[in-house]
C-alpha cells in the first residue's frame, strides 16, 4: 500500500501514521498479547467500532482493562447490525473517513476487534477503504485470540488433530451446504449460532451428530458457559457471542 502519491495538504502531516490492527481476543483483557497492548498504548487514537443497540463497545471494555486510556482519543465507529449492503457500506466509508483523517494528521490509529482482525472482522472492510483515501497508509496486523480457539479451550476439544480437516462456517449456511459441511470435514465450528439454534439443533440430529457436539458462549468472559447436553437449548435463544464446535 506504500505507493507513489501527490505531496499531502498543508493542513496534513508530512508523515502519516500507521493504521493498527489490533484483536483484543474473546472478552478476556488477560488473553491480550503483549504486542496487542504495546500497540494500544502507543496509539494516538483507539478506534473502535459498536453497534446501535450497544451501548458501550464491547472490544473497547476489553482494552480498559489492560491498557489506560489517558490522554487517548476514543474514536466510535458505528456499525449497524444489518445485511442491508448500501447501509453497510456508508458505514464503512464513515468510518474509513474518520480514521483516514486522523492518519493525515500523522496520528497512529489502533482499530481495534474482537478476537481476530483478519477473522470474521470489519476492520478487514476498512483495509482497502482507507488505503484508497490514503494510498501510501502502512497497515500492521498485531493478532488476537479468536472466539474458536478460546472456546474449544473452555471445551477442552482439540479443533484439530494428525490429518484431520476443519471448517468453520456460519451456522445461518442454506440447509443442503451445512449438511454437505458437516458430512465431509472432522471438526466443524459453527459460527453465528444464536439465531438459528432450533434449526441447527434439527439439522445435527438428523445426521447423528448432536452427541458429537458442543455449545460454548461468551468464551472467555466471566459468564462464560460450555453446554454439553445441547437438546438443553432446545426453543432458547442463543447469546450473540456463542457457537458450536462438532467434532466427529
Amino acid at each position: 500500500m506504500r505507493m507513489a502519491s501527490k505531496p499531502l495538504p498543508t493542513s496534513y502531516s508530512l508523515h502519516p501514521g500507521i493504521l493498527y490492527g489490533v484483536g483484543v481476543g474473546p472478552g478476556d483483557p488477560e488473553l491480550l498479547t503483549l504486542k496487542a497492548v504495546r500497540a494500544l498504548k502507543a496509539a494516538d487514537v483507539i478506534a473502535a467500532p459498536k453497534s446501535k443497540e450497544e451501548s458501550d463497545s464491547i472490544a473497547l471494555s476489553i482494552v480498559k482493562g489492560a491498557v489506560n486510556m489517558a490522554n487517548k482519543e476514543i474514536l466510535e465507529l458505528m456499525f449497524p447490525m444489518t445485511k442491508d449492503t448500501t447501509v453497510l457500506r456508508k458505514a464503512r466509508e464513515d468510518a474509513a473517513t474518520a480514521i483516514a483523517d486522523r492518519l493525515k494528521a500523522g496520528k497512529n490509529v489502533a482499530c481495534i476487534a474482537l478476537g481476530d482482525p483478519m477473522f470474521y472482522s470489519t476492520f478487514s472492510y476498512l483495509i482497502p477503504l482507507v488505503a484508497e483515501l490514503l494510498p501510501e497508509v502502512e497497515v500492521k496486523i498485531v493478532q488476537g485470540v479468536s472466539s474458536l480457539n478460546a472456546a474449544a479451550g473452555a471445551a477442552l476439544l482439540p479443533l484439530a488433530e494428525a490429518d484431520e480437516r476443519v471448517a468453520i462456517i456460519p451456522a445461518a449456511y442454506e440447509d443442503e451446504r451445512l449438511r454437505d459441511v458437516l458430512w465431509k470435514f472432522d471438526t466443524i465450528v459453527l459460527m453465528k449460532v444464536n439465531k438459528v439454534m432450533d434449526r441447527t439443533l434439527n439439522i445435527l440430529d438428523e445426521l447423528a451428530l448432536k452427541d458429537k457436539a458442543v455449545f460454548v458462549e461468551r468464551a472467555g468472559w466471566p459468564e462464560e458457559r460450555v453446554v454439553r447436553d445441547l437438546n438443553s437449548l432446545k426453543g432458547k435463544i442463543a447469546d450473540y457471542f456463542s457457537l458450536v464446535i462438532v467434532k466427529k
